[in-house]
Protein backbone atom coordinates (compact mmCIF):
# COMPACT_ATOMS: atom_id res chain seq x y z
CA UNK A 1 0.00 0.00 0.00
CA UNK A 2 2.68 2.23 0.83
CA UNK A 3 4.41 1.77 -2.18
CA UNK A 4 1.15 1.98 -4.27
CA UNK A 5 0.99 5.59 -3.14
CA UNK A 6 4.69 6.63 -3.55
CA UNK A 7 4.03 5.88 -7.61
CA UNK A 8 0.49 7.71 -7.26
CA UNK A 9 2.36 10.84 -5.98
CA UNK A 10 5.38 10.80 -8.62
CA UNK A 11 3.41 9.87 -11.36
CA UNK A 12 1.82 13.20 -12.59
CA UNK A 13 4.67 14.83 -12.31
CA UNK A 14 5.96 12.55 -15.26
CA UNK A 15 3.14 13.02 -17.19
CA UNK A 16 2.61 16.31 -17.19
CA UNK A 17 2.23 17.86 -20.64
CA UNK A 18 1.98 20.93 -22.74
CA UNK A 19 -0.93 20.83 -24.65
CA UNK A 20 -2.23 23.54 -27.46
CA UNK A 21 -5.22 25.76 -25.93
CA UNK A 22 -5.61 28.27 -28.84
CA UNK A 23 -3.97 28.78 -31.65
CA UNK A 24 -4.96 31.66 -34.66
CA UNK A 25 -5.42 29.89 -37.27
CA UNK A 26 -6.79 31.88 -40.06
CA UNK A 27 -5.95 31.56 -43.93
CA UNK A 28 -2.97 34.00 -45.29
CA UNK A 29 -2.59 35.49 -42.03
CA UNK A 30 -0.60 34.85 -38.43
CA UNK A 31 -0.53 36.36 -35.34
CA UNK A 32 3.02 37.44 -32.90
CA UNK A 33 1.84 37.67 -29.98
CA UNK A 34 4.24 39.99 -28.41
CA UNK A 35 2.97 39.73 -24.52
CA UNK A 36 1.63 37.10 -22.15
CA UNK A 37 0.00 37.81 -18.42
CA UNK A 38 -2.18 35.16 -16.16
CA UNK A 39 -2.36 37.49 -12.87
CA UNK A 40 -4.53 34.59 -11.76
CA UNK A 41 -5.54 31.12 -12.59
CA UNK A 42 -8.61 31.80 -14.60
CA UNK A 43 -7.68 35.18 -15.76
CA UNK A 44 -5.23 35.55 -19.02
CA UNK A 45 -4.46 37.89 -21.26
CA UNK A 46 -2.46 38.01 -24.55
CA UNK A 47 -1.47 40.80 -26.36
CA UNK A 48 -0.35 40.95 -30.52
CA UNK A 49 -0.44 41.60 -33.94
CA UNK A 50 -2.15 39.92 -37.19
CA UNK A 51 -0.58 40.44 -40.00
CA UNK A 52 -2.18 39.71 -43.40
CA UNK A 53 0.25 37.97 -45.87
CA UNK A 54 -1.28 38.82 -49.23
CA UNK A 55 -1.93 42.49 -48.78
CA UNK A 56 0.75 43.39 -46.38
CA UNK A 57 -1.77 44.94 -43.33
CA UNK A 58 -2.03 44.39 -40.08
CA UNK A 59 -3.86 45.41 -37.06
CA UNK A 60 -3.40 44.70 -33.29
CA UNK A 61 -5.21 42.30 -31.10
CA UNK A 62 -5.68 40.84 -27.88
CA UNK A 63 -6.60 37.35 -26.43
CA UNK A 64 -9.05 37.34 -23.07
CA UNK A 65 -10.13 34.50 -21.33
CA UNK A 66 -11.52 34.22 -17.88
CA UNK A 67 -11.94 30.46 -17.51
CA UNK A 68 -8.37 29.56 -17.59
CA UNK A 69 -8.08 29.62 -21.39
CA UNK A 70 -10.82 26.72 -22.00
CA UNK A 71 -12.61 29.76 -24.17
CA UNK A 72 -10.36 33.33 -25.57
CA UNK A 73 -12.15 35.77 -27.25
CA UNK A 74 -10.54 38.44 -29.42
CA UNK A 75 -10.66 42.27 -28.96
CA UNK A 76 -8.87 45.03 -30.87
CA UNK A 77 -6.21 47.24 -30.11
CA UNK A 78 -5.57 50.71 -31.22
CA UNK A 79 -2.06 50.32 -31.64
CA UNK A 80 1.03 47.84 -31.50
CA UNK A 81 1.62 46.34 -28.23
CA UNK A 82 5.14 45.93 -26.92
CA UNK A 83 4.50 44.48 -23.45
CA UNK A 84 1.92 44.21 -20.53
CA UNK A 85 1.87 44.14 -16.75
CA UNK A 86 -0.94 42.98 -14.18
CA UNK A 87 -0.68 44.34 -11.23
CA UNK A 88 -3.93 42.19 -10.09
CA UNK A 89 -6.38 40.35 -11.97
CA UNK A 90 -8.38 43.81 -13.06
CA UNK A 91 -5.45 46.53 -13.21
CA UNK A 92 -3.16 46.21 -15.77
CA UNK A 93 -0.77 48.63 -18.01
CA UNK A 94 -0.18 47.90 -21.34
CA UNK A 95 3.06 50.04 -23.61
CA UNK A 96 2.24 50.15 -26.86
CA UNK A 97 4.39 52.06 -29.95
CA UNK A 98 2.80 55.11 -29.62
CA UNK A 99 1.29 55.22 -25.65
CA UNK A 100 0.99 53.89 -22.19
CA UNK A 101 -2.22 52.52 -22.04
CA UNK A 102 -4.16 50.86 -18.32
CA UNK A 103 -7.24 48.68 -17.86
CA UNK A 104 -9.23 48.20 -14.81
CA UNK A 105 -11.31 45.18 -16.27
CA UNK A 106 -8.81 42.67 -16.94
CA UNK A 107 -7.77 43.65 -20.84
CA UNK A 108 -11.45 44.41 -21.82
CA UNK A 109 -10.82 48.09 -22.28
CA UNK A 110 -8.04 50.27 -22.42
CA UNK A 111 -7.68 54.04 -21.33
CA UNK A 112 -5.02 56.39 -22.86
CA UNK A 113 -2.38 57.01 -19.57
CA UNK A 114 0.21 59.33 -21.26
CA UNK A 115 1.80 59.40 -24.60
CA UNK A 116 5.24 57.69 -25.20
CA UNK A 117 8.51 59.19 -24.32
CA UNK A 118 9.75 61.31 -27.34
CA UNK A 119 13.51 60.04 -28.03
CA UNK A 120 16.59 62.48 -27.98
CA UNK A 121 17.12 62.68 -31.80
CA UNK A 122 20.65 64.63 -31.43
CA UNK A 123 21.74 60.97 -30.41
CA UNK A 124 23.87 58.65 -33.56
CA UNK A 125 22.74 56.86 -34.71
CA UNK A 126 19.51 58.28 -33.97
CA UNK A 127 15.97 56.87 -33.28
CA UNK A 128 12.71 58.26 -34.10
CA UNK A 129 10.44 55.59 -32.02
CA UNK A 130 8.82 55.34 -28.84
CA UNK A 131 11.56 55.00 -25.81
CA UNK A 132 9.01 53.27 -23.21
CA UNK A 133 9.44 49.27 -23.39
CA UNK A 134 7.75 47.89 -20.06
CA UNK A 135 6.88 49.13 -16.74
CA UNK A 136 6.58 47.57 -13.68
CA UNK A 137 3.99 48.60 -10.41
CA UNK A 138 4.53 48.15 -7.25
CA UNK A 139 0.96 49.12 -6.25
CA UNK A 140 -2.23 51.20 -7.87
CA UNK A 141 -0.23 54.55 -8.49
CA UNK A 142 3.48 53.97 -7.93
CA UNK A 143 5.61 52.26 -10.63
CA UNK A 144 8.56 52.37 -13.06
CA UNK A 145 9.21 52.21 -16.94
CA UNK A 146 12.30 51.40 -19.02
CA UNK A 147 13.41 51.24 -22.26
CA UNK A 148 15.77 52.99 -24.95
CA UNK A 149 18.28 55.57 -24.88
CA UNK A 150 19.13 54.54 -20.89
CA UNK A 151 15.28 55.37 -20.26
CA UNK A 152 14.45 54.28 -16.61
CA UNK A 153 11.74 56.85 -15.17
CA UNK A 154 9.25 56.85 -12.21
CA UNK A 155 5.41 57.71 -12.33
CA UNK A 156 3.29 58.10 -8.74
CA UNK A 157 0.20 58.67 -10.55
CA UNK A 158 -0.24 55.81 -12.55
CA UNK A 159 1.04 56.37 -15.83
CA UNK A 160 -0.32 59.80 -16.01
CA UNK A 161 3.17 61.65 -15.89
CA UNK A 162 6.69 60.21 -15.58
CA UNK A 163 10.00 61.71 -14.48
CA UNK A 164 14.15 60.65 -14.75
CA UNK A 165 15.65 58.49 -12.40
CA UNK A 166 19.10 60.12 -11.72
CA UNK A 167 20.19 55.87 -11.92
CA UNK A 168 19.41 55.66 -15.28
CA UNK A 169 22.31 58.83 -16.00
CA UNK A 170 24.77 57.53 -13.82
CA UNK A 171 24.83 54.06 -15.13
CA UNK A 172 27.74 53.08 -17.80
CA UNK A 173 26.68 53.32 -21.64
CA UNK A 174 26.48 55.54 -24.49
CA UNK A 175 23.19 56.40 -24.46
CA UNK A 176 22.41 56.03 -28.13
CA UNK A 177 22.85 52.06 -28.04
CA UNK A 178 22.32 51.01 -24.55
CA UNK A 179 18.61 49.69 -23.86
CA UNK A 180 16.96 48.65 -20.57
CA UNK A 181 15.08 46.14 -21.41
CA UNK A 182 13.70 44.02 -18.44
CA UNK A 183 12.50 45.25 -15.16
CA UNK A 184 11.35 43.47 -12.12
CA UNK A 185 10.47 43.87 -8.26
CA UNK A 186 10.46 40.54 -5.83
CA UNK A 187 8.98 42.57 -2.72
CA UNK A 188 7.86 46.27 -2.45
CA UNK A 189 11.41 46.90 -1.68
CA UNK A 190 13.82 45.25 -3.77
CA UNK A 191 13.66 45.90 -7.64
CA UNK A 192 16.09 44.64 -10.45
CA UNK A 193 16.80 46.96 -13.58
CA UNK A 194 18.91 44.81 -16.65
CA UNK A 195 19.89 45.92 -19.96
CA UNK A 196 23.05 46.72 -21.83
CA UNK A 197 24.73 48.56 -24.47
CA UNK A 198 24.91 46.94 -27.76
CA UNK A 199 27.98 48.58 -30.56
CA UNK A 200 26.58 48.60 -34.01
CA UNK A 201 29.03 46.46 -36.24
CA UNK A 202 31.21 48.77 -38.43
CA UNK A 203 33.64 46.47 -39.72
CA UNK A 204 31.89 44.90 -42.97
CA UNK A 205 30.40 47.61 -44.30
CA UNK A 206 26.70 47.25 -45.36
CA UNK A 207 27.44 43.46 -45.58
CA UNK A 208 27.75 43.45 -41.67
CA UNK A 209 23.95 45.14 -41.25
CA UNK A 210 22.43 41.90 -43.36
CA UNK A 211 20.41 39.41 -40.73
CA UNK A 212 22.68 36.35 -40.30
CA UNK A 213 20.86 33.54 -42.39
CA UNK A 214 21.55 35.44 -45.34
CA UNK A 215 24.63 34.05 -45.06
CA UNK A 216 25.15 31.43 -42.12
CA UNK A 217 28.55 30.73 -42.56
CA UNK A 218 30.39 34.04 -43.01
CA UNK A 219 28.02 35.21 -40.00
CA UNK A 220 29.57 32.37 -37.70
CA UNK A 221 32.76 33.66 -38.63
CA UNK A 222 32.48 37.18 -37.55
CA UNK A 223 34.59 39.15 -35.11
CA UNK A 224 32.81 39.02 -31.63
CA UNK A 225 31.42 42.49 -30.57
CA UNK A 226 32.26 43.15 -26.94
CA UNK A 227 28.85 44.26 -25.30
CA UNK A 228 28.11 45.81 -21.72
CA UNK A 229 25.32 43.92 -19.74
CA UNK A 230 24.18 46.96 -17.00
CA UNK A 231 22.01 45.78 -13.32
CA UNK A 232 20.75 49.04 -11.48
CA UNK A 233 19.45 47.93 -8.52
CA UNK A 234 17.20 49.40 -4.94
CA UNK A 235 16.62 47.75 -1.60
CA UNK A 236 14.41 50.16 -0.27
CA UNK A 237 11.87 50.79 -3.06
CA UNK A 238 13.62 53.01 -5.45
CA UNK A 239 14.60 55.77 -2.81
CA UNK A 240 18.38 54.75 -4.04
CA UNK A 241 19.60 52.89 -7.11
CA UNK A 242 23.01 51.44 -7.44
CA UNK A 243 24.33 49.66 -10.62
CA UNK A 244 26.90 47.53 -11.67
CA UNK A 245 28.16 46.16 -15.45
CA UNK A 246 30.51 43.94 -17.16
CA UNK A 247 31.80 42.81 -20.52
CA UNK A 248 29.20 40.40 -21.83
CA UNK A 249 28.92 38.14 -25.07
CA UNK A 250 25.08 38.96 -25.33
CA UNK A 251 21.99 40.13 -24.11
CA UNK A 252 19.63 39.75 -21.40
CA UNK A 253 16.51 37.60 -22.60
CA UNK A 254 14.80 37.07 -19.59
CA UNK A 255 14.62 37.63 -15.70
CA UNK A 256 12.21 36.41 -13.17
CA UNK A 257 12.09 36.15 -9.14
CA UNK A 258 10.54 34.12 -6.22
CA UNK A 259 11.59 35.80 -3.11
CA UNK A 260 15.37 35.74 -2.55
CA UNK A 261 16.30 33.99 -5.62
CA UNK A 262 15.82 34.67 -9.38
CA UNK A 263 16.90 33.28 -13.01
CA UNK A 264 18.55 35.20 -15.67
CA UNK A 265 18.50 34.29 -19.06
CA UNK A 266 20.93 35.47 -21.94
CA UNK A 267 21.33 35.10 -25.27
CA UNK A 268 23.98 35.33 -28.03
CA UNK A 269 24.27 35.53 -31.68
CA UNK A 270 25.99 33.52 -34.39
CA UNK A 271 29.47 34.29 -33.18
CA UNK A 272 29.26 32.51 -30.12
CA UNK A 273 28.91 28.80 -29.43
CA UNK A 274 26.22 28.83 -27.39
CA UNK A 275 22.58 29.84 -28.20
CA UNK A 276 21.96 31.02 -24.88
CA UNK A 277 23.15 30.59 -20.86
CA UNK A 278 20.99 30.74 -17.82
CA UNK A 279 22.13 31.96 -14.59
CA UNK A 280 20.57 31.64 -10.92
CA UNK A 281 20.28 34.53 -8.62
CA UNK A 282 21.21 35.34 -5.60
CA UNK A 283 22.47 37.68 -3.59
CA UNK A 284 25.43 39.25 -5.48
CA UNK A 285 26.51 36.52 -7.83
CA UNK A 286 25.71 35.12 -10.99
CA UNK A 287 25.94 30.72 -10.88
CA UNK A 288 25.67 29.75 -14.56
CA UNK A 289 22.91 26.30 -14.26
CA UNK A 290 21.46 25.29 -17.50
CA UNK A 291 23.64 25.86 -21.17
CA UNK A 292 22.90 23.50 -24.08
CA UNK A 293 23.65 23.97 -28.07
CA UNK A 294 20.03 23.53 -28.77
CA UNK A 295 17.31 24.82 -27.26
CA UNK A 296 18.21 28.83 -27.33
CA UNK A 297 16.07 29.97 -24.33
CA UNK A 298 14.11 32.43 -24.50
CA UNK A 299 12.35 32.70 -21.52
CA UNK A 300 11.95 31.62 -17.55
CA UNK A 301 9.20 31.49 -15.21
CA UNK A 302 10.34 30.71 -11.33
CA UNK A 303 8.05 29.49 -8.01
CA UNK A 304 8.74 29.35 -4.75
CA UNK A 305 9.64 25.47 -3.59
CA UNK A 306 11.97 26.10 -5.82
CA UNK A 307 10.05 25.08 -9.29
CA UNK A 308 11.12 26.70 -12.28
CA UNK A 309 10.52 26.54 -16.10
CA UNK A 310 12.71 27.04 -18.91
CA UNK A 311 11.46 27.58 -22.33
CA UNK A 312 13.41 27.45 -26.12
CA UNK A 313 13.44 26.66 -29.51
CA UNK A 314 15.46 24.27 -31.81
CA UNK A 315 17.08 26.73 -33.98
CA UNK A 316 16.40 25.58 -37.61
CA UNK A 317 19.90 25.22 -39.18
CA UNK A 318 23.54 26.02 -37.89
CA UNK A 319 21.76 29.94 -37.02
CA UNK A 320 20.20 30.85 -33.76
CA UNK A 321 18.37 33.90 -35.08
CA UNK A 322 17.18 32.11 -38.47
CA UNK A 323 13.43 33.55 -39.27
CA UNK A 324 11.94 30.11 -39.57
CA UNK A 325 9.67 29.02 -36.33
CA UNK A 326 11.49 25.68 -34.85
CA UNK A 327 10.49 23.06 -32.40
CA UNK A 328 9.24 24.06 -29.18
CA UNK A 329 11.21 22.94 -25.88
CA UNK A 330 10.41 23.52 -22.43
CA UNK A 331 12.65 22.35 -19.20
CA UNK A 332 11.69 21.66 -15.82
CA UNK A 333 13.28 21.67 -12.52
CA UNK A 334 13.59 22.04 -8.81
CA UNK A 335 16.66 22.77 -8.19
CA UNK A 336 18.19 24.51 -10.19
CA UNK A 337 20.45 21.39 -11.24
CA UNK A 338 18.59 19.04 -12.99
CA UNK A 339 16.68 19.74 -15.84
CA UNK A 340 14.16 17.55 -17.65
CA UNK A 341 12.45 17.67 -20.74
CA UNK A 342 8.60 18.14 -20.97
CA UNK A 343 6.34 16.59 -23.58
CA UNK A 344 5.21 19.76 -26.24
CA UNK A 345 2.79 19.53 -28.49
CA UNK A 346 4.54 18.62 -31.55
CA UNK A 347 2.26 20.96 -33.98
CA UNK A 348 3.65 24.26 -31.72
CA UNK A 349 6.48 25.99 -33.81
CA UNK A 350 8.11 29.33 -32.99
CA UNK A 351 10.89 31.47 -32.82
CA UNK A 352 9.87 33.11 -29.28
CA UNK A 353 8.26 31.72 -26.21
CA UNK A 354 6.92 33.84 -23.70
CA UNK A 355 5.83 32.13 -20.23
CA UNK A 356 3.28 33.22 -17.85
CA UNK A 357 1.42 31.83 -14.77
CA UNK A 358 0.30 32.65 -10.80
CA UNK A 359 2.12 29.54 -9.09
CA UNK A 360 3.38 26.79 -10.73
CA UNK A 361 0.58 24.40 -11.15
CA UNK A 362 -0.87 26.89 -13.59
CA UNK A 363 1.08 28.23 -16.29
CA UNK A 364 0.93 28.82 -19.54
CA UNK A 365 3.52 29.76 -22.93
CA UNK A 366 2.51 31.72 -25.83
CA UNK A 367 4.61 32.50 -29.05
CA UNK A 368 5.03 34.53 -32.01
CA UNK A 369 3.41 32.26 -34.25
CA UNK A 370 -0.06 32.35 -32.53
CA UNK A 371 -0.14 29.31 -30.02
CA UNK A 372 -1.24 29.55 -26.57
CA UNK A 373 -0.06 26.30 -24.93
CA UNK A 374 -1.10 25.19 -20.87
CA UNK A 375 0.59 22.99 -18.99
CA UNK A 376 -1.71 20.22 -17.90
CA UNK A 377 -1.91 16.93 -15.69
CA UNK A 378 -3.65 14.45 -17.71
Amino acid sequence: MRFALLVFAVVPAFAQKWTTQYFYDQLHKQMEITDLAFPTAQTGIAVGAIYDQVSGSEKYASLLTNDGGAHWSQESLKEFPRSIFFLNEKLGWMVTDKALWATIDSGRTWKKQSDQIKPDKKLDPPTTIGLLLRVWFVDETHGYGVGLQKTIVETKDAGRNWTSVGAAAKAPGNPAITAFTRIIFSDDKRGVILGGAQPARTDEGWAGSLPAWMDPEKASKRKKISALTIVVETADGGATWGSVDAPSAGQVASARFAGNEGLLVMGYDETYQWPSDVYKLAGVGLERVYRDKSPRINDALLFAGPRMFLAGVEPTGKMNSAPIPGKIHILQSSDFKTWSEMKVDYKALARQVILAGPDASHVWAATDTGFILHLVTP
